[in-house]
């Protein structure tokens, strides 16, 4: 399986085009190099977005979706694909699974599609193609059960996203992400501020229309789905939940000793 190129080294292959930048131009006017050497960045971007097959494919599908909700859906179309508890204890799939590609707003998708490719690049670099599907798929379905038994519904694919987050912070918790404030932040810290989030809003209850026990059913999902995995990728996943725990044990440490909790 071919790697898959980090955010780290794309960030670093495009400083260096800017570092030999004034080289190159050089080098075209004396026609030693292609005009189309100037296009390079370009093209390490798209083969950066899409080296992920199967993360790209997840990303078009819920943009695909969403562009048929808002011009074609009628609302009351819409309204039958919600998902509700009662669709799972009556076997209802069909709202279900459609559920996990609608989303409220562009914010919601585009917010949902950050993570899913930055986690889902992850994951499918460590795991491979299918057992990402299988990570994502088996999330959603875990976080819609759960979330039914909270007696909580709703649309969008961040159930299944929060199953890769926390399979991502334990099969690569340093891996760096520089997507979120153009700086480089480790992922399992991304991850813990994500799962911190849903914590408090579960224990701290707010109008929100975030579905935060749907997401903790996905953080959850990986508990089990775990042991669908090879013995190497769950020690992997092992020394993972090691750092993590210490990365948590720290954090609250800081925390109490600066008075935040």
């Amino acid at each position: 399986m071919r790697e898959i190129i980090s955010e780290s080294q794309f960030v670093w292959k495009q400083i260096l085009f800017i570092i030999t930048l004034p080289f190159l131009l050089i080098q075209i006017l004396l026609g030693k190099k292609p005009i189309s050497d100037l296009l390079t960045p370009l093209k390490d971007f798209f083969i950066f977005v899409i080296q992920a097959k199967v993360t790209f494919f997840l990303i078009v599908a819920n943009i695909g979706m969403y562009i048929l909700e808002i011009y074609y859906f009628s609302e009351e179309v819409l309204e039958s694909l919600v998902f509700q508890p009662q669709h799972l204890f009556q076997l209802q799939f069909m709202p279900i699974v459609a559920s996990w590609f609608l989303h409220a707003n562009l914010l919601h998708l585009a917010g949902n599609m950050l993570f899913l490719f930055i986690f889902g690049r992850v994951v499918e670099n460590k795991l491979g193609s299918f057992k990402l599907l299988f990570i994502y798929f088996g999330s959603a379905i875990i976080s819609s059960t759960i979330a039914a038994l909270f007696g909580q519904g709703g649309i969008g694919a961040s159930g299944a996203i929060a199953g890769l987050i926390a399979t991502a912070i334990l099969i690569h918790p340093f891996y760096l992400t520089y997507l979120i404030v153009g700086i480089p932040i480790p992922i399992m810290v991304v991850g813990w501020l994500a799962i911190l989030a849903d914590i408090t809003g579960v224990l701290v209850p707010q109008d929100d229309n975030i579905g935060h026990f749907a997401h903790l059913g996905g953080y959850f999902a990986i508990t089990i789905l775990v042991f669908f995995l090879n013995r190497e990728e769950r020690e992997a996943m092992k020394k993972g939940l090691l750092f993590n725990l210490l990365f948590v044990a720290v954090a609250a440490g800081l925390a109490y000793y600066f008075g935040i909790i």
